[in-house]
């Protein structure tokens, strides 16, 4: 192992610690985003701010000849859940219980940030202060709101903070859990609201309204019996599930009413293969077919639209949808990541990622050759008992400076 990660293996162990120690559900991450804000400004880097949106930006300015490498992670965690599920254990307050860190946010994903921030960390201390400069620059950005599933913060650094700073970004790796595996690719996920409307009716007569609710149930079945339903398989050789994960009426409650509107949500995954266009068109067709068997049938359907605000002011109206994206494996950048971590005898398998993540944004949306890698296991994130294994952690961190090294053509030797 490196001798810089053994050095520092018990202040990257103490600062994870402290990241689990803070607090940060969606929307409230200005706690974490001020202290590994602080972090980068002791390291020395050449920027270290806080943009519009709230994200956490740290640059480290390359000569230009490149590659400009940008490393990703989301600061907000899900909640903790019942602490009953938790006991004896506090998700905010970590403890190591045999080898592994037990605390929330471990997994998903500040262990794999801060893997990130301690090799930008080795990069300055054992490269940029001893005068040399990185041919491209290397970019952390510590987003907010991803947790919703609306790439909120990594769309705002896209769209405006990339621009104001004029960075450039040749390749992306994002640290959510992969077990020190390499992702590069991931399921497409979008939450469609499929409404049906009808006509009220006081409910002792319904013969004289239209009910929507009873105007769903043909879609319903329809979703459960994949009918009209493309459900291709994935890279992983699944196929991609549809589900509805909720059913409101209006009005509803105890009123002697016939509804006249039912809504549905529905969570679709989906493979690089098909478009978000594909999914509509596919209840539109399902629409199309109804309407010939049920007089004055009406549905509509669209992505979930929510208007999200962050703890800096910035609003914006976002789409509840992660594309989905795959690089291929001969891509140049993903051969160099595998030749960079067997070379510091690490054994990563190509892999792939079924949740959703902001490489919907950086490969999907922007074409940007995009990886996951972290220590940390994803069977554990948004669990209770949220747990990594310290020394898969302390890999990670050595692997994230085989990469930089591997891209930047550093000397391995300098961090003996």
């Amino acid at each position: 192992m490196l001798k810089i990660v053994q050095d520092n293996r018990n202040d990257y162990v103490e600062f994870l610690k402290k990241l689990i120690s803070i607090k940060s559900l969606p929307c409230e991450e200005k706690k974490v985003a001020d202290f590994v804000l602080e972090e980068f400004r002791n390291a020395g880097v050449d920027e270290a701010f806080i943009d519009g949106a709230g994200n956490v930006v740290a640059i480290i300015r390359g000569e230009g000849t490149g590659p400009n490498i940008l490393l990703n992670g989301h600061l907000d965690n899900v909640p903790p859940g019942s602490l009953e599920n938790w006991a004896p254990y506090d998700p905010y307050k970590p403890e190591i219980v045999d080898g592994k860190l037990i605390g929330r946010g471990i997994s998903d994903m500040k262990g794999g940030f801060a893997a990130q921030i301690f090799a930008m960390k080795a990069i300055v201390e054992r490269v940029i202060k001893r005068g040399k400069k990185l041919p491209g620059d290397l970019v952390f950005s510590g987003v907010v709101q991803e947790e919703p599933a609306e790439m909120f913060g990594t769309e705002y650094f896209f769209d405006h903070t990339m621009k104001e700073k004029n960075l450039k970004c040749d390749v992306a790796f994002i640290g959510e859990p992969t077990a020190n595996d390499v992702v590069i690719g991931q399921r497409g996920k979008v939450e469609l609201v499929v409404k049906t409307y009808g006509r009220c009716a006081h409910s002792s007569a319904p013969q004289e309204g239209i009910n929507a609710l009873e105007e769903m149930v043909p879609i319903l079945q329809d979703i459960f019996s994949h009918t009209g339903i493309d459900l291709k398989t994935d890279f992983l050789g699944w196929p991609t599930p549809i589900t509805v994960t909720n059913c409101i009426v209006k009005p509803g409650g105890t009123l002697s009413v016939i509804p006249d509107e039912c809504e549905i949500a529905v969570d679709r995954r989906y493979s690089t293969e098909q478009t978000l266009e594909d999914l509509l068109g596919e209840f539109e067709a399902i629409f199309k077919r109804l309407s010939t068997a049920y007089p004055e049938f009406k549905a509509t359907v669209e992505p979930r639209y929510f208007v999200e605000t962050s703890y800096t002011g910035y609003t914006k109206r976002v789409k509840k949808f992660h594309p989905p994206w795959r690089v291929d494996r001969d891509n140049e950048f993903v051969q160099r990541t595998f030749k960079a971590l067997r070379g510091i005898g690490q054994d990563p398998h190509e892999s792939y990622c079924v949740a959703g993540t902001d490489g919907g944004t950086t490969c999907a949306i922007h074409g940007i050759p995009t990886m996951m890698y972290s220590g940390a296991d994803p069977k554990w994130a948004h669990q209770p008992k949220e747990q990594s294994d310290i020394e898969d952690m302390v890999k990670n961190y050595e692997g994230y400076i085989a990469i930089l090294s591997e891209f930047y053509g550093i000397d391995l030797s300098v961090f003996n």
